[in-house]
């Protein structure tokens, strides 16, 4: 019985992160998989400790990662926070990710590469607002 009232505890928690995490724009993707398991019974005991960085091992997702190859997200959309298009990235220098927004009035951007939140495989998402890249953008 505690562990059925520890789940519910846990699905009402996340449903609340969840809906928190996508009014802000954070990924959700991790917290979407822990609730489908609660949801389905599958989130046991032993699946519920918590890493260092306070998500359990098997929940972090591959798709979404800070890591990434300069070379893969070359040509790939950049968008910002609150959908915020940045462009596409141009060039990876050591620093600065160069994205290029625009066809006849081009906006290019050189947003630093600690700004970046995540890649999930063809978009390269940023933590900048669009008012905030202004900062970056340069002629």
């Amino acid at each position: 019985m505690e562990s059925k009232n520890y789940a519910i505890a846990i699905s009402l928690i996340l449903a609340f992160v969840l809906i928190t995490a996508t009014t802000t724009g954070i990924p959700t993707t991790s917290f979407k998989n822990v609730l489908a398991q609660v949801e389905n019974g599958s989130l046991q005991d032993e699946n519920i400790g918590m890493s260092q960085e306070g998500m359990s091992q098997d929940q972090t997702s591959e798709s979404e990662s800070t890591a990434f190859n300069p070379e893969e997200i070359i040509k790939k959309e950049a968008r910002g926070l609150g959908d915020a298009d940045l462009g596409e990235v141009q060039e990876v220098t050591g620093e600065f990710i160069v994205t290029q927004k625009g066809t006849v009035d081009k906006d290019v951007f050189y947003i630093p590469t600690n700004l970046v939140d995540h890649f999930d495989g063809s978009t390269v998402f940023f933590t900048v607002t669009e008012e905030e890249a202004k900062q970056y953008k340069r002629d």
